[in-house]
C-alpha cells in the first residue's frame, strides 16, 4: 500500500479543502518512496504492506515539507533526518518481511 495524498495530509495535519500544495506533497511521497527503496534495497508492495514502512514514508514526507528550505540563517533550523526514520531504514533494510526492491 503506497500512501496516498489523503494521507500524508493528515499526517501533515492539513485540511483536505486546501490544496495549494499538494502537488508538492505529491512529489514528497514520491521522493520518500523512492528513498526508502534505494536506502533499504525493499519495497512495501503486495501482502507484505506494511504500517511501518507508511509510517516511515509519511515521515520523511512531514520532515521535508517542513525543512523545504536550503538555507536558513538561524543555526539548526536545518534538521537531519529524524532518528526515528532512521532506526525505520534499518528495520525494513534488515527485516525479510519486506520485499527486495
Amino acid at each position: 500500500m503506497a500512501v496516498t495524498l489523503s494521507q500524508a495530509k493528515n499526517y501533515l495535519k492539513i485540511d483536505s479543502d486546501i490544496t495549494e500544495d499538494d502537488e508538492l506533497i505529491t512529489g514528497l511521497i514520491d521522493a520518500a518512496n523512492d528513498y526508502v527503496k534505494r536506502t533499504t534495497g525493499k519495497t512495501n508492495n503486495g501482502d507484505n504492506s506494511s504500517s511501518l514502512y507508511d509510517l516511515c514514508l509519511e515521515m520523511l514526507v512531514a520532515h521535508w515539507f517542513e525543512n523545504r528550505a536550503v538555507y536558513s540563517a538561524k543555526p539548526g533550523a536545518i534538521n537531519d533526518i529524524p532518528h526515528t526514520v532512521t532506526a525505520l531504514l534499518i528495520h525494513i533494510a534488515q527485516c525479510s518481511d519486506y520485499p527486495e526492491g
